[in-house]
């Protein structure tokens, strides 16, 4: 399963018991907010959920297979997200979906 945008609207919308077009307009003002934040390189920590914060990677070399020669890539920055405390717990409480099973050898074996 997976959240869309109007996924989040709608549970805005119910939560606050405002009018859908509202809570499109709440919950894309905190999207753009965040965006701004990554893009001019702030950190977004929201207590309880987790840290947003963009990174430098530096550049590799590349390699051009039709002239056969090594390029030099340039850095680029990524955007990562740490889990916070509560959301680490709540993965770690979950069930696991393929329980681990262990062969006539006493070995884990992979699913």
């Amino acid at each position: 399963m997976k959240v869309v945008l109007q996924d989040l609207v709608r549970d805005v919308s119910k939560a606050a018991q405002i009018t859908l077009p509202d809570a499109q307009v709440v919950v894309k003002k905190i999207l753009s907010s965040m965006e701004e934040a990554l893009v001019s390189g702030d950190r977004i920590e929201i207590r309880d959920f987790g840290v947003f914060q963009t990174k430098l990677v530096s550049g590799k070399k590349g390699r051009d297979i039709q002239n056969n020669r090594s390029i030099a890539l340039p850095d680029y920055r990524k955007i990562s997200f740490k889990a916070g405390k509560n959301i680490r717990r709540l993965f770690r409480e979950q069930p696991s979906p393929h329980p681990p099973v262990v062969g006539n050898d006493g070995q884990l074996e992979l699913l």
